[in-house]
């Protein structure tokens, strides 16, 4: 028998092709739609697990102690207003509770106006400006209530105390004088706070964890989508459609390492699947 000119072995190799790899879909192959395993990534992720872990409790140990050493505390002091007053004979009548109602709103307008705000300023010679003044200060009224609380936030207790104190007694004695009203009534004094208002520690260390969970499982999850290389032969069996008939291990001494398992970039196999 005459042996075959190379144009009749090439015209055997492609009728031998659909045998070869009958599971191939073109097609379907380069056309579909990009999916994301889910399970597989939970055990990308879960084999990754004890560094995970191991980011999520540094980034709260970080968060804590920035927390608790950078930060520095701050604090809450508050004084009450009664905006109500006998007009007669120091008995409290109903026409005393409406006008007390109707000021309030603007009793609390007027605490943080220009006048009340600077006389806190110079009376206690405070070097903040009146904007720094009025972050740290809080007026509100209970619903329901003829009550204003004047509420100072500062990093120095006392210094929360004694300015909600002054903005109290600058209050009664500007306040009836600019509307002509009968002065309000200081219900409670501020007094010195014994307890931080934050930073909350336990709250920024939830917030570090979290972060860095986020973070570790984010870089891991970047990785994966990334990785175009068959790994094993259920990974060419899953993307190509195509069942191995047997897995050639890499003889010794043909790489660097002997035991580093080899892998298939996915996009060089894609790459000359396409220029055939």
């Amino acid at each position: 028998m005459a042996p075959k000119t190379n144009i009749e072995l090439s015209e055997t190799i492609n009728d031998m092709s659909p045998m070869v790899s009958p599971h191939i879909d073109n097609h379907n192959l380069y056309n579909e739609e990009d999916t994301i395993d889910l399970y597989a990534l939970f055990l990308e992720l879960l084999d990754h697990i004890w560094p995970i872990v191991g980011v999520t409790l540094l980034m709260a140990f970080i968060a804590e102690a920035i927390s608790f050493f950078l930060i520095a505390p701050k604090y809450e002091s508050t004084a009450k207003l009664y905006v109500v007053s006998a007009s007669s004979d120091s008995v409290v009548n109903l026409t005393d509770l409406n006008i007390g109602s109707s000021l309030t709103a603007d009793y609390e307008e007027l605490l943080t106006s220009y006048p009340v705000v600077n006389s806190v300023l110079e009376e206690m010679n405070l070097e903040y400006t009146r904007e720094e003044l009025l972050k740290m200060t809080k007026i509100s009224n209970p619903q329901n209530t003829r009550i204003l609380d004047i509420t100072i936030t500062s990093k120095d207790p006392k210094e929360a105390r004694d300015i909600a104190n002054k903005f109290a007694s600058v209050a009664i004695r500007y306040l009836p004088e600019t509307m002509s009203t009968n002065a309000p009534n200081i219900a409670q004094k501020a007094i010195l706070p014994e307890k931080k208002v934050g930073p909350s520690n336990s709250k920024n260390t939830i917030i570090g964890a979290v972060l860095g969970f986020v973070i570790i499982c984010g870089f891991y999850t970047v990785r994966f989508l990334l990785d175009d290389t068959f790994h094993t032969s259920e990974d060419i069996e899953n993307y190509l459609g195509i069942v191995p008939l047997a897995v050639i291990p890499e003889a010794a001494g043909m790489g660097d390492d002997d035991n580093k398992k080899k892998t298939f970039p996915l996009g060089k196999l894609i790459a000359r699947g396409r220029k055939r």
